[in-house]
């Protein structure tokens, strides 16, 4: 039984809007746990319904979700949900990823809702949820939104901190899913998520813009994901196909294009050096920062 959950928010430099999108789950979840990568810190003001992780340093997605993992069984949560800061849930959302949860057996099993991103969703709105649960099995979860018990975690089923960003979600799932985890995306649970800085349309096709040094990441940990042997044989082939097309394409459609081929080849240095965790990108993501602010971490 799925009882006590804690919902774990992934902060780096929050907008104005971050305390209002996560207003919704406060009343509903056992603790809303925000682990903080700004630099130098983030000024939450005063936050009486957030549980603050908060130690002015950037240290990956992998890490930040390790440490709101510990603290929500520290604080005896069964289960957590995880988002990004960019993630809108709405006022049922928890409840129906639970019902969902529930109706899948609940242990070892992971659920997410289907993402819509935000920006299309200005004009048309986002869908009701439904009340019948439409589970659909899949290989991977967005970390956004993703809904799992916690009780039968072991030290080798934290997610990686050598990746930092990206496929972080991609590389827990496939690990969990070769431990016998059954992973669901729940169509009938929409949330509104901001992928990509914006959208592009070439030819009629659309595509999200990533900042230039998320290609960094992009192709250093594309390239360490086809040496692991959890990473199933046609997601290498898939991911590593996609590299050329990027590296001599990219350049050409989006912005700031010489820039982002430096990022492509530091990633591609940084796999060959074996450089992991922030790597190159490290004085992007920590420099020019202001000293830490104030903290507040309810017990």
């Amino acid at each position: 039984m799925i009882e006590r959950i804690a919902a774990i928010y992934t902060t780096y430099r929050p907008d104005a809007a971050f305390r209002d999108r996560v207003a919704p789950l406060a009343a509903r979840c056992q603790a809303v746990i925000v682990v903080d990568n700004t630099p130098g810190g983030h000024d939450f003001g005063d936050c009486p319904e957030l549980t603050l992780l908060q130690d002015g340093h950037n240290k990956g997605l992998g890490a930040a979700l390790n440490q709101g993992i510990d603290k929500a069984r520290a604080l005896g949560c069964d289960a957590v949900i995880l988002f990004d800061q960019d993630s809108t849930p709405g006022p049922d959302f928890l409840q129906a990823l639970a019902d969902g949860l529930q109706s899948l057996g609940g242990a070892r099993c992971a659920v997410g809702p289907l993402m819509l991103d935000d920006s299309v969703l200005e004009k048309s709105g986002l869908p009701a949820i439904r009340p019948q649960v439409e589970a659909q099995p899949v290989t991977c979860l967005a970390t956004s939104g993703m809904l799992f018990p916690i009780q039968d975690l072991n030290p080798e089923d934290r997610f990686s901190e050598e990746l930092f960003l990206d496929f972080v979600d991609f590389d827990w799932c496939w690990r969990m899913g070769q431990k016998g985890w059954r992973l669901y995306k729940l169509s009938n649970v929409p949330m509104a998520h901001r992928l990509g800085l914006a959208q592009r349309s070439v030819l009629g096709m659309h595509y999200h813009v990533p900042a230039p040094y998320r290609h960094y990441f992009q192709f250093r940990d594309t390239l360490r994901l086809l040496t692991f042997r959890h990473v199933p044989l046609y997601s290498k082939v898939r991911l590593g196909a996609l590299l050329p097309p990027k590296f001599l394409v990219y350049p050409f459609i989006l912005d700031r294009g010489v820039e982002r081929v430096g990022w492509m080849l530091k990633g591609i240095r940084d796999f060959l050096m074996r450089r992991w965790s922030a790597g190159a990108a490290s004085a992007r993501l920590q420099g020019g920062q202001s000293a830490p602010r104030r903290s507040t971490t309810p017990q």
